[in-house]
């Protein structure tokens, strides 16, 4: 299967701090993969470095992005603008801050189309078929609405409308669940997933909720204070997380079958700052930490008993050797 996107050691930095540490990464065409971690992990910097919109003192001080073979690394912003839209898009999480609140949503779609060369009554044609597709009711009215008067649930469908405008190869759906509602949450996840299926795109789920895309993806990488923790397949990661941290963030999931709703099991104290990592990031936080772990452990595979596909895991103590 070949690689859509590469990241090969992507490293983003704010001033003199590194903030996400030599992140690598590959997703083959076609696939489905989940960005874990907790706020500030480095799962939407390390996405935006894909887009080409860090902005300063955010940059890239290292590795490389190439989708499919091509370099985007360094490549000028006119080269990033024919990209952006065309053949990766992005969902983000805030709507509300992602649409212009001066154009009305049918334009803001039609502009995602003749931006890329599009004629204009082409995309006004497109315009109101991706915003029936996407659900919202009775396109040629909607369409001359202003932002602020849709819902948070509507306004997302317009951005995931626009991100599909040119049916790009790649989407990037960074936390779009976050604002809405338990209800719309779902209704947009499953609007996502069809598209993806119908449009036969890869798909990048942006989460700090596990539970989130348990059934969504095919992989799931975790990040942690910048770095790549674990990757591995989705089935493997529920069924025996290779990763201290991983462990915690399935044990802080709510079990919905309990019905004595315990307190939620946490991770005890907090993530480091970018200039305070030496060696294993999750080391001060772990309880199966060891005197090995003042060095920082590899991103290396790990064959696991019955699994089909060897994960990524940057841990020097295994599983088996995990105290209780």
């Amino acid at each position: 299967m070949t690689d859509l996107l590469e990241l090969d050691g992507l490293r983003v930095s704010a001033g003199s701090r590194e903030i996400v540490h030599g992140v690598d990464l590959s997703i083959p065409a076609g696939q489905t993969i989940a960005v874990v971690g907790e706020s500030g992990s480095g799962k939407s910097l390390s996405m935006l470095a894909v887009m080409g919109l860090l902005s300063p003192p955010l940059r890239v001080t290292g590795g490389t992005v190439r989708l499919a073979g091509r370099e985007l690394t360094g490549l000028p912003e006119r080269g990033m603008r024919a990209i952006r839209g065309s053949e990766v898009a992005m969902v983000y999480q805030d709507p509300m801050t992602s649409l212009n609140p001066l154009m009305r949503v049918g334009d803001q779609v039609v502009e995602a189309m003749t931006a890329h060369g599009v004629a204009k009554a082409e995309a006004t044609r497109r315009m109101l078929e991706l915003l029936a597709r996407v659900g919202i009711p009775d396109p040629k009215r909607t369409a001359r609405a202003y932002p602020h008067e849709f819902s948070g649930g509507m306004r997302q469908r317009v951005m995931i409308a626009c991100a599909l405008a040119m049916r790009p190869r790649l989407l990037i759906a960074d936390e779009p669940t976050t604002a809405l509602d338990v209800t719309i949450q779902q209704q947009i996840l499953a609007l996502v997933d069809e598209l993806r299926r119908e449009l036969g795109m890869t798909t990048i789920w942006v989460t700090h909720d596990l539970g989130v895309v348990a059934r969504l993806v095919d992989r799931v990488a975790v990040m942690y204070a910048g770095h790549v923790v674990e990757d591995a397949p989705v089935r493997q990661v529920f069924a025996a997380p290779q990763h201290p941290y991983t462990a915690r963030l399935l044990a802080a999931l709510p079990d919905p079958t309990d019905d004595t709703r315990p307190p939620l099991a946490q991770i005890p104290r907090r993530p480091p700052a970018p200039g305070e990592i030496a060696g294993c990031p999750f080391r001060p936080r772990c309880a199966q930490a060891r005197d090995i772990c003042a060095t920082r452990p590899p991103l290396e595979p790990r064959t696991v008993s019955g699994a089909d596909t060897a994960s990524r895991v940057a841990c020097w103590v295994p599983p088996a050797e995990w105290r209780s």
